[in-house]
């Protein structure tokens, strides 16, 4: 991220923060991963970021929150490399077996 980009919008710092103490709260365990989007809302507005799902929607697409948010289903906020949702059992199986013809290939 550039620093003029910092001046143009000022809810990206803030995101930044954010993002950041939402992960150090997910790795010590103060929060669990297993988040609705009306609970991920109210601990944005707790930092002073007021957003609405649309929002939030477009916004897990780009940086800071596409490092942190894979996806939203239905209520649900899947973060990344927490939880079993983040991906389904036999889309993992499917990295692997990928992965072990790529390494054989090579």
């Amino acid at each position: 991220m550039r620093l003029y980009e910092f001046a143009q919008d000022p809810l990206i710092p803030k995101l930044i923060a954010v993002s950041d103490q939402l992960k150090t709260d997910l790795d010590d365990g103060s929060i669990q991963p297993e988040m609705t989007l009306q609970v991920f809302i109210q601990y944005l507005q707790e930092y002073g970021i007021t957003l609405d799902p649309n929002d939030l929607y477009n916004m897990i697409k780009n940086p800071p929150l596409n490092d942190l948010i894979s996806n939203i289903k239905g209520d649900q906020v899947i973060f990344k490399g927490y939880g079993t949702l983040d991906q389904p059992e036999d889309e993992k199986k499917k990295v692997v077996q990928q992965m072990a013809k790529s390494a054989q290939t090579k």
